[in-house]
């Protein structure tokens, strides 16, 4: 919708960017930021929004702005009304991009107004943290009045967006502005018919007019539709209040022209001056099975319907429908339509079976698909079936068979069955007397499936149901579950069978009415209490405090009175009585509190059925909220048991370390067999804080003899994956130990390599979390080979230069006595290190043939081994780059190469040689252009000078794409690419420029 101020005074801006070219922004506005227009966001279900995306720098607020033009002496004296809808949030990677609420503070959004041709600025309206909370659809501004002004002043909006440092990037969407004030006249008549175009000769029958709205602030259009210029024999001057009117229904034939006219009007009249009349022609007559006006017919008057048909032969006439989750899903591809409207009420099967081709879809709607209007029933896949499915007397059913993928074509075998009867539908309601421990069941009888009488079966005595409506039975014990079965007596291959149940609310579902639990004397649960949530409800008045894992509100309540600082809760014996029992269900959720009931603090929540209570005072009382972990339809019975801590084991403390003997090699036949059972957090345990803060420990002690390197192994004995395991190591002396390495989340997966002095000792820490009791693990050490000279970054080996491909200084690498370097910043893969310094600047490339395996290569922009970090990694290229990279380098510049592969088998050749332009004059690139930022389909590069080659690199280094315009400007298709940050590398006579992109 194009925005306006008429000739009329007054203030008419509207705009929902519908027709506005993707990536830009309205004619005649302005911004800053990067706004820009886009039919993959937009405040509607369909169309378009205008959206930025923005990057604080972590200290300064990100800014955008957009602009309307200035229009001069526009305003009347009557008052100006805004509205508009907003959105912001974050995004996550994956596609469909997953919107995510903003960090709080995450700035503001705020429409602003000048009448002095942008002198100075006018707050209208803001939006912040005070009235918008993210919900995933957009906040819609209500109208506001902004108040009188003055007649015949400039008028100028702007919409400014803050975007707060709490948010590393911040995308924000516009939409659906007006900015308007009160008629004073009757509106104009220029309305421009958007679709289908004048002149159009290719028009369904069906289609949905669009036009651009009038200016002069209309209320409403006049449509009329004629079989000759000046004539309204097909639709006589029909209203509407959108900006669009549906020709379906309206009966118009193929292959005719018809005439329009649509005249605005408001509250004031109708325009009478300057309306234009447009014609169309609608299009050739569709082959049968094509459209929803011509679709295949379901014949079951033989009780069986079969057709195959190939969709090539057919047509790409709907992208869009309700079906499979998401509206593109197995349906941009050609369709075939069939159409069925029962006289009565059928149940039917249906199976689709795809014979050449993939990705193929039935979509099965309640109403045309081109309508916007039709209800999904159902959809199956290739080779999957749809059992009784009823289809309502008087409905019109459209089947669609499709496929995933622009004008992709699928051939494909449709088979549908009626059955003889239809199965009944109710529906169950438990009524519980839980005075006398038990409960009736409301059944409420809502289809008969065209049968005369059913029976229901299940209570005492069968009952006869003739009519609709709701019969009570019963009784039923509390926390049993009752099936019913709903029977067809006309024909019993017919029948519903639905089951209920209902547990009346234990005793101790509210918090004033918990049970005291004893506390076991020693760590033995010797005194052990049988409990239950089933039938529990939330305890309102004390709200949950926690979140993940708390979803459930089946909460019941627990106190007992602390007789030591640590207490362990042990929960065993869970059986699920409600809901399908797993491993994962039936763990129970618990938070301690401490304070009264209403008035509660909490002091932790726990999501495992092993739980230490920690930092107690001896002699208070605390209370225990429990519920089932998981949600939905789920409740427990259990024990519960409250004991002392586990005696902490001799190797608590690291100066009861255990000591490891050598192992000859890597059969490990010195293995040292440990548990964590009753471990308690030691003072030497450098890694307690953050969510491992109180995890339990225990220490072992190497010694060595050669100096070298040794690798450590752990293998973890017990299965279930609690508790969490995470192993560290340390040089130097108990209460002075420094830790090999800062990993504080190594659990074990990979044997640890350590390089040491002769009889150096080292101290081994294995700590678990509080979830479980104990974890049960094998430890062994020994001595390796010792390592290639530039397994070391210090001792990396030079690398001269090619002279071109055929690679006359190549080198040759192995990992057989590699092992993982403290300098690599990217893995802890087996690693060796060379250096290369350019003799020229520019484009140098890297061929790394990977022999065995799958070696990766960086690039550090550094020879500084001992302070790499990740920002030195040469700018497009990261950490894994594989067979070959393009970098530009600089004369004399050191730059050091990590080599590194998992495995010790793998071999490599490397050449670096410079590329064919480098030595070229460099290029000026301030005339160079790229746009647009964010990408969404394609990336448009311009420049002065001949584009020779782009490429594309991921945010690993790897190039992803690569394209060689030799022109001017080109458009590269980013569309199958993931979305994400990307590198794109531009050379241009000899010269490179890397500039950063997002792909959404």
């Amino acid at each position: 919708m194009l925005l306006s101020i008429t000739a009329f005074s007054q203030v008419d801006i509207v705009e929902n960017f519908d027709t506005t070219t993707d990536f830009g922004i309205p004619t005649g506005w302005t911004e800053t930021g990067g706004f820009g227009v886009s039919a993959g966001t937009t405040c509607e279900a369909t169309g378009k929004g205008i959206t930025v995306t923005q990057y604080p720098d972590g200290v300064t607020q990100a800014i955008a702005t957009l602009t309307t033009p200035n229009y001069t002496t526009v305003t009347n004296a009557t008052e100006l009304t805004v509205s508009f809808s907003v959105n912001t949030y974050t995004e996550g990677w994956g596609w469909p991009p997953a919107p995510a609420g903003p960090a709080t503070p995450w700035g503001s959004v705020t429409m602003e107004y000048s009448l002095d041709s942008g002198a100075t600025w006018i707050t209208g309206v803001t939006v912040d943290d005070s009235n918008f909370t993210f919900t995933g659809s957009c906040y819609s501004v209500p109208a506001t009045d902004l108040g009188v002004l003055t007649a015949g002043s400039n008028f100028q909006a702007r919409f400014v967006v803050f975007a707060d440092v709490n948010n590393w990037v911040l995308t924000t969407l516009i939409d659906n502005i007006s900015i308007v004030q009160v008629a004073s006249e009757v509106p104009n008549c220029d309305v421009t018919l958007l679709s289908p175009l004048n002149g159009a000769d290719d028009v369904n029958p069906d289609a949905t007019l669009t036009w651009q709205a009038a200016t002069g602030l209309p209320t409403g259009y006049s449509v009329s539709i004629g079989t000759a210029s000046g004539l309204s024999d097909i639709l006589n001057a029909g209203t509407t209040s959108e900006t669009s009117y549906s020709l379906d229904g309206l009966g118009l034939l193929f292959e005719t022209e018809y005439f329009v006219n649509i005249v605005p009007f408001n509250g004031i009249g109708s325009a009478t001056v300057d309306c234009t009349e447009n014609s169309f022609t609608t299009r050739s007559t569709p082959d049968v099975g094509a459209t929803c006006s011509m679709p295949l017919t379901i014949d079951l008057s033989a009780g069986v319907y079969t057709n195959s048909q190939n969709t090539v032969n057919f047509e790409n006439n709907v992208n869009e429908g309700p079906c499979f989750g998401y509206n593109t899903n197995y349906i941009d591809g050609y369709d075939v339509f069939y159409e069925i409207t029962p006289a009565t009420d059928i149940s039917i099967n249906v199976y689709f079976n795809v014979t050449t081709g993939s990705y193929g879809g039935l979509h099965i709607f309640n109403g045309c698909p081109d309508s916007g209007t039709a209800e999904c029933v159902d959809d199956i896949n290739t080779g999957e079936e749809i059992q009784e499915l009823v289809l309502s007397a008087g409905n019109s059913y459209f089947f669609v068979a499709s496929s995933n993928g622009f004008d992709s074509t699928i051939a494909y075998n449709l088979t549908i069955v009626e059955n003889d009867c239809i199965n009944p539908e109710f529906t169950l309601t438990p009524i519980p007397v839980c005075s006398d421990g038990y409960y009736t069941i409301d059944v409420d009888i809502t289809y008969l499936g065209l049968a005369n009488s059913l029976t229901l079966t299940g209570g005492a005595t069968p009952i006869n149901i003739t009519n609709t409506g709701i019969v009570n039975i019963g009784v039923f014990s509390n926390g049993s579950t009752t099936e019913l079965t709903l029977t067809n007596n006309d024909n019993s291959d017919c029948y519903t069978v639905a089951e209920t149940y209902y547990f009346c609310p234990p005793a101790n579902d509210d918090c004033g009415n918990s049970i005291e639990l004893t506390v076991n004397t020693d760590e033995n649960c010797t005194t052990i209490y049988s409990g239950t949530n089933a039938g529990a409800t939330e305890n309102a008045a004390n709200p949950i405090n926690c979140e993940a894992g708390f979803a459930n509100t089946n909460d019941v309540w627990y106190e007992f009175v602390a007789t030591n600082e640590t207490i362990i809760l042990e929960y065993s014996n869970i059986v699920g009585v409600i809901g399908v029992e797993d491993d994962y269900n039936t763990k129970q959720s618990t938070e301690l509190l401490s304070g009264n009931c209403g008035t509660f603090t909490s002091l932790g929540c726990f999501r495992s059925d092993y739980v230490l209570f920690s930092n107690l005072t001896v002699g208070d009382t605390y209370y225990i909220r429990n519920s089932s972990r998981s949600s939905g339809e789920l409740a427990h019975t259990y024990d519960m048991c409250l004991r002392l801590p586990t005696t902490p084991p001799a190797n608590d403390e690291c100066t009861g370390a255990i000591e490891i003997t050598v192992s000859t090699d890597e059969t490990c036949n010195n293995v040292i067999t440990g548990n964590t059972l009753g471990a308690t957090t030691s003072t030497d345990n450098s890694c307690n804080d953050q969510y491992t803060e109180g995890w339990g420990d225990v220490w072992y002690s190497f010694t060595s003899g050669d100096a070298g390197a040794y690798q450590l192994n752990y293998t973890r004995i017990t299965e279930y994956f609690e508790p969490g395991l995470y192993l560290n190591v340390y040089s130097g002396t108990c209460g002075a130990l420094a830790p090999v390495d800062d990993n504080c989340t190594n659990n074990g997966s990979s044997p640890q390599v350590i390089f040491m002095d002769a009889s150096e000792t080292v101290y081994i820490m294995v700590r678990t979390s509080n979830t479980a009791p104990s974890v049960d693990f094998e430890l062994c050490i020994y001595q390796l080979p010792d390592p290639v000279a530039n397994n070391d970054c210090s001792n990396s080996i030079v690398i001269l230069e090619s002279e071109d491909a055929t690679g006359n200084n190549m080198v040759t690498g192995t990992f057989e006595n590699a092992y993982p370097s403290s300098e690599n910043v990217c893995n802890s893969s087996n690693t060796i290190w060379y250096n290369f310094t350019p003799t020229n600047s520019g484009v140098y490339n890297f061929i790394t043939e990977q022999t065995t395996d799958s070696p990766r290569l960086a690039i550090y922009n550094s020879d500084n081994c001992s302070e790499l970090v990740y920002d030195d990694l040469l700018a497009g290229t990261g950490c894994y780059n594989g067979t070959e990279i393009a970098p530009e380098l600089e004369a004399g510049q050191t730059y050091l190469i990590q080599v590194s592969n998992y495995y010790k088998t793998g071999e490599f050749n490397l050449t670096i040689y410079p590329s064919e332009t480098i030595g070229v004059e460099s290029y000026n690139f301030e005339s160079f252009k790229y746009y647009p930022n964010p990408v969404i389909n394609t990336l448009t590069v311009e420049s002065k000078d001949n584009i020779s080659n782009v490429s594309i690199y991921n945010i690993i280094g790897q190039q992803v794409k690569l394209v060689t315009p030799n022109n001017l400007k080109t458009t590269i298709n980013m569309d199958e690419l993931n979305n994400g940050v990307y590198f794109v590398t531009v050379t241009i006579n000899g010269s490179q420029k890397t500039i950063k992109v997002i792909k959404r």
